[in-house]
């Protein structure tokens, strides 16, 4: 050009100017067909399980294998069996005992927890309120009333919109 342009006139040039271009938009579905040749590599261990499961399940090789598990299945439980028949009596005082100690742990920590509200300032704030009995009714009975409420507003939120199906179509 033999004019010279000012910074904001050359910028306006060149945006009119690729304006004008042809806009050259893929067509539709071009990405998955793209994509469908498109291939990625497996990792070796996946690659080794799907050749180890194509072996396997070869008729004679997966009869064999079937047969092999349910030997050693066997071989464990005629020694297993006698063996559990014969310590039983250690088995059991070893089971109380486990017993016996998950019941404490929950009760050590039901009472930690315990401890921990009864001393906790929300718990002395709601004990130092004056409430008689009277008060106690009403304010079960609220709490009824609100938790039916509750419900019934899920409920009605969860149904279908005027009572029509609407089906829902799968985001692609």
């Amino acid at each position: 050009m033999d004019k010279y342009l000012e910074q904001d006139e050359l910028d306006r040039l060149i945006t009119r100017d690729l304006s004008r271009l042809p806009s050259f938009v893929p067509s539709l579905g071009f990405d998955r067909r793209v994509m469908a040749m498109v291939r990625l590599p497996e990792p070796q261990a996946l690659i080794a399980l799907r050749r180890a499961r194509a072996w396997a399940l070869q008729p004679r090789r997966a009869l064999a294998l079937a047969g092999a598990y349910a030997a050693c299945a066997v071989i464990a439980l005629a020694l297993a069996v006698p063996w559990a028949l014969q310590h039983s009596s250690y088995i059991s005082f070893g089971v109380g005992l486990m017993a016996t100690k998950v019941i404490g742990a929950a009760r050590e920590t039901g009472m930690a927890f315990a401890g921990s509200v009864l001393t906790s300032r929300s718990f002395q704030a709601l004990r130092s309120m004056p409430v008689l009995r009277e008060h106690f009714v009403m304010l079960f009975a609220v709490a009824t009333v609100g938790y039916a409420a509750a419900a019934v507003t899920l409920h009605r939120l969860l149904k279908s919109p005027g009572g029509k199906r609407v089906p829902a179509t799968p985001a692609r």
